[in-house]
């Protein structure tokens, strides 16, 4: 698995431009509907944002509520005080 790793991050300019002519003959060899390709590549996108924006409120909301159980927080301290006052108005 390992050699197989080095071998993709050793591709050289001319692979990577020769890969790119095949997968360009692939779309225009009709093989693939291209409405269909690009659907499929926009819900894609949709859903790898919406993903992504979902998995950073549970990290961000579990790392403060992790922050709020500590009194001081060096560096930080003064963010974790209004994380903390905020977190008292709202009970």
């Amino acid at each position: 698995m390992i050699q197989k790793l080095k071998k993709q991050a050793s591709r050289t300019d001319k692979e990577y431009e020769t890969l790119g002519r095949m997968l360009e003959s692939f779309y225009e060899s009709g093989y693939i509907n291209h409405k269909k390709a690009y659907k499929v590549s926009f819900v894609k996108g949709i859903f790898t944002g919406l993903g992504t924006v979902i998995g950073a409120t549970i990290v961000v909301s579990i790392l403060i509520f992790v922050l709020s159980f500590f009194k001081q927080i060096p560096l930080i301290g003064h963010f974790a005080d209004k994380v903390r006052s905020s977190i008292e108005v709202t009970r």
